[in-house]
């Protein structure tokens, strides 16, 4: 096994740990700057480098001068800079794939092409779904502000974190927070839908089913889903009232409130995101 960290006694620096110990320097320096990547993908979302780089045509790779020309800089040759290292980051996570020519004056050139994962944070397929609602959510302030309380929510006991950090439960704080609820039901819409493709090619038991209810189903996509593929059921959904308020309308289906569940559908399936 090939040692560790070595240097000549002239330097200094004696011999370090074997390879076990500079691996697991290795993972805790990875574990403390983890939350890196998960940023850095967000912003790489929102700036519409992702999309960019799926869209290429004929899969060429871009630099990062060409992805900054589709964007409205200030100083294009900084925000280049600055996507270059963005770009770098991810690709040392597979997120993106990185090739390195010669450019102007011999300096190296890299290149950036999207890596397999890149089409589940893609927004062009409405049908396949995208976890970047689901990234823009997990990582989003008000829910990364609840993660400084779990400690004091562990000793202390009482409220969740999630309620120390803004003084009431998720579900009723969602109810005052529209770009939170919309937020929160963007990224279940699309998640259901992911999942939904998969069970609906693989689960065949709602062919008896005639009335279906989704109880606690969002916006109605898994609903939908259903519905759209057994056009012989009726299916109902409910949810809270600010989650009903942006579900929509579509035939073949009724919506309601947790208050106002009709006793006639009590007995039949319920389906659960």
């Amino acid at each position: 096994m090939a040692s560790g960290i070595s240097r000549t006694p002239a330097t200094g620096v004696t011999a370090g740990g074997g390879d076990d110990e500079e691996a697991a320097w290795l993972h805790a320096l990875e574990l403390i700057s983890g939350f890196t990547v998960s940023m850095t993908l967000k912003a790489a979302i929102q700036l519409g480098l992702i999309d960019a780089l799926t869209a290429a045509a004929d899969g060429r790779a871009l630099t990062a001068g060409e992805l900054v020309a589709q964007l409205p800089a200030v100083d294009d040759a900084e925000a280049a800079t600055s996507v270059d290292r963005m770009l770098r980051l991810l690709a040392s996570f597979n997120v993106v794939r990185c090739s390195t020519e010669a450019g102007p004056g011999g300096d190296p050139l890299r290149r950036y092409s999207p890596a397999p994962v890149c089409r589940w944070f893609t927004a062009g397929d409405n049908h396949q779904g995208s976890l970047a609602p689901r990234l823009m959510l997990d990582v989003d302030e008000d829910n990364l502000s609840t993660w400084h309380q779990m400690a004091a929510a562990v000793v202390s006991g009482g409220p969740s974190a999630f309620e120390r950090a803004h003084g009431m439960p998720l579900f009723e704080y969602m109810g005052t927070n529209h770009r939170f609820n919309m937020l929160f039901n963007q990224a279940m819409s699309q998640q259901s839908m992911m999942v939904m493709n998969k069970l609906l090619d693989r689960f065949h038991g709602f062919d008896g089913i005639s009335v279906l209810v989704d109880v606690g189903g969002g916006t109605g996509v898994t609903l939908k889903m259903i519905i759209s593929r057994y056009k012989h059921i009726t299916g109902v959904n409910f949810d809270l009232p600010h989650v009903i308020s942006q579900a929509p309308s579509l035939p073949g289906w009724v919506q309601g409130r947790w208050e106002e569940f009709p006793v006639q559908y009590a007995p039949v399936a319920v389906a659960k995101r």
